[in-house]
């Protein structure tokens, strides 16, 4: 069913192809260009094959073998899976390589934005994800406490402001508390169904140690192993026409390739305490939250509910290197400090650690995302934020989402290979804003210790004076003396916090009042970097620039709004995906009537795949069909009465928009522009 849907995709857009292999594209700078319809896969590697070293340094004794494809993917997170999804829906073939074996089961990210989640909803996931994630109730809160249980509860934050639902009127959707490590895996079935290749579409156990680029394309070697235990391993090279990196924060071929990423590299340094408790899901089950911020005597730590129903949660701990390091963490000390942020007197009550791991807070942004116009990083490999504010994950999604199309439209020869360079001008200020955001969050964050007389700084400066000790001071007596200190300063959350003393008393209402103020302290929820971002030009700081949710405005993100289609109610964001089995720009018109001799029409005028919808006023007499839809509630007409009363609203694959006006010739001309194309 999908490969005959692919096959139709791909005769309709065989004008497009004829057309535009026929065309001399001009470029700025160079000379006038031929775009030619491409190649064989296996006609094109011929050529490839000559290029020197690609495997150079692989064992002899090892089995080979050669892939080739469109597109290398290197890296199986969300993003990469988000990409290798996309790409298949798209008719592109790929190859992804994931070093791991099987999807990490250490949670991570949790929150998946609105944006985050129409990106997904248009792969067919939005169903799949919102049926196992928690109910409003156990995650709409963030609370500052003394302990889980039986504690002081210092602040709290509801983060929906006592709304019923998580969604808003400017999306279909709603963002999610869903764990990244089980959205994962949900991703990981869903990309391997959605390849033609099936499960080999996605090789796990392939560890990649060279990229190569030439003029005609990308080599990627990597070794894979059947599983972690084997001893021996196979070499694989992926011959394709583009490679995007998306391998994580720590990305290896991002440094192989010696990209430099800008920005601070060690906000602060924690230890991940990943555990499951029945028992404690049970004592938090009356009146949960979703992240608890615990100081006490004993401890100062974050707690994740990352999952009730199974009882799952991570415990953020700050730890101080060099001094401290992630060996001092063992489980027994780790169960110990979880014991006391819980607050605990029942030593019978169980908790199971599963596992611990150091991790290193940044907000760093890569020099660049595209090297040498053939290889492309996206997502963590591209910029790293704090958590504060859920913007890891989610970013990177929206970067596959933005690079997709555009892979598309130039590797099935609709567009330039001018459209590419459009990846790294649109998506890296979209990243400097969340990271500067994210550092802002950050800081938010570390009012509630300062007001409870626990400033970070103080910690950092008491560890450099440890860590600057006469190199005779044995590692134990420094750790110690850091431990001594740092218990001086948690002292401050003991009774002098709880009592009904003059400082106390103080403290409590200054934690209170941040967290009664809606920018007192850390939010979940960011609206306009959420749906507002623009791909219009940066501001002056190379940010990009944000609008309300539901603007109407060329480069951001089309206006949800609800319309009746011979299908039943949908959203214009959900018809700009529908049935798209190929990068098609969206054209929305209102005020032309659909059946006049003025209806607007491309079949005739444009090369491109476009499909055109009619958005129809309420009370029009002209029935439905597929591409005429009534605006159920008039949020369309709202949207664009301020354009004139004949509007045309052209949108690209990925709900962007590109275009706002009511001349067609100007609309012919727009969808040219989109797509990187221009006539001599």
């Amino acid at each position: 069913m999908r490969r005959s849907a692919r096959a139709g995709a791909r005769t309709v857009v065989g004008v497009a192809r004829d057309a535009l292999a026929s065309m001399h594209l001009s470029r700025a700078g160079d000379a006038s260009m031929t775009v030619a319809r491409p190649r064989a896969t296996h006609r094109r590697w011929r050529a490839l094959s000559n290029l020197r070293g690609a495997s150079s340094s692989s064992s002899s004794s090892s089995p080979t073998r050669v892939r080739d494809t469109t597109v290398c993917v290197i890296g199986a997170g969300p993003t990469g899976l988000a990409l290798s999804m996309l790409l298949s829906k798209l008719g592109v073939a790929s190859v992804t390589l994931e070093r791991a074996h099987a999807p990490t089961t250490h949670p991570q990210a949790h929150f998946i934005n609105t944006r985050s989640m129409e990106a997904l909803g248009a792969l067919g996931m939005r169903d799949v994800i919102a049926k196992q994630s928690p109910p409003l109730r156990t995650w709409r809160e963030f609370r500052y406490v003394t302990s889980l249980v039986h504690g002081v509860v210092l602040g709290r934050v509801d983060q929906f402001d006592g709304a019923e639902h998580a969604g808003s009127a400017t999306s279909p959707t709603a963002p999610t508390h869903f764990s990244q490590h089980r959205l994962a895996k949900e991703m990981l079935t869903r990309a391997r169904a959605m390849h033609d290749d099936g499960d080999s579409g996605v090789v796990t156990g392939a560890r990649v140690d060279d990229v190569r680029v030439s003029d005609d394309g990308v080599h990627v070697r990597a070794r894979v192993k059947a599983s972690e235990d084997a001893s021996e391993a196979e070499t694989l090279t992926v011959r394709a026409e583009y490679c995007v990196v998306a391998d994580g924060a720590n990305s290896e071929t991002r440094d192989r390739l010696g990209i430099q990423m800008r920005g601070e590299r060690a906000l602060q340094h924690l230890i991940n305490v990943h555990f499951t408790s029945s028992a404690l899901a049970a004592d938090l089950s009356a009146d949960p939250a979703m992240l608890y911020f615990v100081f006490n005597p004993d401890a100062v730590a974050v707690i994740v509910a990352h999952d009730l129903s199974r009882g799952e949660f991570v415990a953020q701990i700050p730890y101080l290197p060099p001094v401290q390091q992630l060996s001092d963490f063992t489980p027994s000390v780790c169960e110990r400090m979880l014991r006391s942020a819980i607050g605990w007197k029942d030593a019978s009550k169980a908790l199971d650690i599963l596992g611990i791991r150091a991790w290193t807070m940044s907000a760093e942004v890569s020099e660049k995302f595209i090297d040498n116009d053939r290889v492309f990083l996206a997502g963590d490999a591209a910029h790293r934020f704090p958590p504060a504010g859920g913007f890891g994950m989610n970013t990177g999604i929206q970067d596959a989402h933005n690079l997709a199309w555009k892979l598309a439209a130039v590797t099935r020869a609709i567009s330039s290979s001018e459209l590419l360079r459009t990846y790294e001008t649109e998506r890296r200020p979209v990243a400097l804003r969340n990271t500067a955001l994210s550092v802002e969050n950050f800081k938010g964050v570390l009012k509630i210790p300062n007001a409870l007389g626990l400033p970070p700084m103080a910690a950092d400066v008491l560890r450099d004076a440890v860590s600057a000790l006469p190199t005779l001071v044995p590692s134990a007596l420094r750790k110690n003396i850091l431990e001594a200190g740092l218990a001086i300063g948690r002292a401050q959350c003991g009774s002098l916090l709880t009592a009904d003393n003059p400082i106390g008393v103080a403290r409590r209402a200054a934690v209170r009042e941040m967290c009664e103020d809606p920018n007192g302290t850390l939010k979940l929820q960011f609206p306009k970097e959420d749906v507002g971002f623009s791909y219009e030009s940066a501001d002056a700081n190379g940010q990009a620039k944000l609008y309300e949710p539901g603007t109407l405005r060329v480069g951001v993100r089309v206006p949800h709004a609800w319309v009746n289609t011979i299908s039943g109610r949908t959203s214009t964001i959900d018809l700009v995906d529908a049935d798209m089995a190929e990068p098609r720009m969206t054209v929305f018109a209102s005020g032309f009537a659909a059946n006049a001799k003025d209806a607007v029409t491309t079949s005739s005028r444009s090369a491109f795949p476009t499909q055109v919808i009619h958005i129809l006023d309420q009370n029009c007499d002209d029935s439905l069909s597929k591409n005429n839809v009534i605006d159920i509630d008039g949020t369309w007409a709202l949207k664009t009465r301020t354009f004139g009363d004949k509007v045309l609203v052209l949108v690209r694959p990925d709900g962007h928009v590109a275009f706002i006006g009511s001349n067609v010739d100007e609309l012919e001309n727009a969808i040219r522009s989109s797509f990187h194309v221009t006539a001599n």
